[in-house]
């Protein structure tokens, strides 16, 4: 969710620059800074004096500051990244619009005039705040509702927008929203974690406590879930959900004895987890879309099916991680839609490091997408970053770029021209299609792109008009370096 749509000019330009400057390895320049927030020079200076000054506020100063080495060349120092965490969540929450959003969400009544005094603004400030994120909500199939800022919709629509909540306010830091890291809670967690055989991580596990919780407490303010009916055939005949019912039907959890619910906890795990299951209980499941011939199951069928034909030229099978990965897409979003399936994406950082293998990939998401309702409902980001993370596990997103050559010319032993071969292919694997020669012919030189060489001789140099680095018995891997630029370039 771009909560970024939300938040007014300033409090998006400190958090920016906090991002910028929390994420860099270097220092900027104020130049630097100005371009990349689109804002003058004078006002970055203002914004880094305001963020010196939130630092003092949340008592972060003596871990947290922006310093100049020499003139208006900046950089974060920091003790260490939960410090940048704290800042963050300690900004976020002191924002209206978060402020405001998590009242709607806790279910407080609001008075304008009441909230705006404590908010410190006008009530003419709030009422355009209110307005701006009534018309972010809409675009989730979320309501505020008129007169009461009830939040209203469908049901998983709202469970997965506080989760989504919590996850970008909070960044999964224990805190006081929804605290209810009771026993019981955490109890059937652990029951969850057992059943499905979950090989998940800490943070992982964070999000499936949230998920109990933030049902358990919706049920219990009577927000019950509402059940649709195409979600039926995922647990009507399923073995595997006949004895989830059976192994959680002990625990004291009062949401649990309404069978919607449990239903519902069962398929928003398996949307989200379905690719940590134990191997055998992962294969059982699959197997169960299989023979019901699910919704999701369809779809990854079709899915597979084009990818395979699309990639044709190179042999491969989806693994059964990679099927569960499918089928566990694209429930979600038939569980939920508007709200990203991973929140972090890099679309265009993908797109511009392999522009011809996203090309067949997007050719794809255009041949599938047309005429399936359920997959036009995922974002289209979303459905490329998530197929193009499955396909590349199969196969190497470099083997449809362009072919690298790079010729090895030296006086070196056989042995020792080998073991650079060998460490090239290593250093650039992921990076480049790349093919590695050796000039036993005057020939194969002419299909280099880059050759590398201990002596560059001037006939060399006249005919094959190729780029030459000049290497050392060591070829240290700052020569590497120096090739990728040259391979850039060429």
């Amino acid at each position: 969710m771009e909560y970024s749509k939300i938040f007014d000019f300033e409090s998006n330009k400190l958090l920016e620059l906090f991002t910028l400057l929390n994420t860099a390895n270097d220092v900027y320049s104020i130049e630097e800074l100005s371009s990349k927030l689109q804002v003058d020079p004078k006002t970055i200076l203002k914004y880094i004096k305001k963020l010196g000054e939130l630092f003092e506020l949340y008592y972060l100063a003596d871990q947290l500051t922006i310093s100049n080495i020499i003139r208006n060349q900046f950089y974060l120092k920091k003790d260490n990244e939960l410090v940048s965490e704290q800042f963050l969540i300690n900004y976020l929450n002191s924002l209206p619009e978060i402020i405001f959003l998590k009242s709607i969400i806790e279910g407080n009544k609001i008075q304008t005039m009441q909230f705006a005094e404590t908010l410190s603004i006008s009530e003419s400030s709030l009422r355009r705040r209110v307005r701006k994120i009534s018309n972010w909500l809409e675009h989730r199939n979320l309501y505020l509702k008129r007169g009461t800022y009830e939040l209203i919709g469908d049901e998983a629509q709202i469970r997965a927008f506080i989760l989504h909540f919590y996850w970008f306010v909070y960044r999964g830091i224990k805190n006081s929203f929804l605290q209810q890291e009771n026993e019981e809670s955490t109890l059937l967690t652990n029951h969850i974690l057992h059943f499905f055989q979950l090989q998940v991580n800490d943070l992982q596990k964070e999000s499936i406590l949230r998920i109990v919780q933030i049902t358990n407490w919706r049920y219990q303010k009577g927000k019950e879930i509402n059940f649709k009916e195409e979600w039926y055939q995922y647990i009507t005949a399923s073995r595997l959900f006949s004895k989830f019912v059976e192994a959680l039907r002990h625990t004291e959890s009062t949401f649990l004895q309404n069978m919607d619910e449990l239903a519902y906890v069962y398929l928003t795990i398996q949307a989200s987890f379905l690719p940590y299951y134990g191997k055998s209980l992962q294969g059982f499941t699959i197997q169960e879309h299989f023979l019901e011939k699910t919704t999701s199951y369809m779809n990854t069928l079709c899915v597979a099916n084009n990818l395979k034909q699309k990639f044709w030229e190179k042999e491969f099978d989806f693994t059964q991680e990679n099927l569960a990965a499918f089928l566990s897409f694209h429930l979600y979003y038939e569980m939920i839609y508007g709200f990203s399936f991973e929140r972090d994406q890099s679309v265009p950082i993908i797109k511009e490091k392999y522009p011809a293998f996203s090309a067949k990939l997007e050719a794809v998401l255009l041949e599938v997408v047309n005429g399936n309702s359920y997959l036009n409902i995922i974002p289209k980001s979303n459905q490329f970053y998530r197929y193009f993370m499955i396909l590349t596990s199969v196969i190497s997103p470099i083997y449809y770029e362009r072919k690298i050559v790079i010729c090895i010319m030296t006086d070196f032993s056989i042995e020792k021209e080998h073991e650079l071969g060998k460490r090239l292919r290593h250093f650039f694997y992921g990076k480049f299609n790349m093919t590695v020669i050796y000039a036993r012919t005057s020939k194969s030189i002419f299909y280099a792109n880059v050759i590398l060489t201990t002596i560059i001789h001037q006939r060399s140099f006249k005919n094959y008009e190729r780029p030459i680095v000049l290497l050392d018995t060591n070829f240290s891997e700052t020569i590497f370096f120096e090739i990728e630029e040259l391979i850039k370039v060429t």
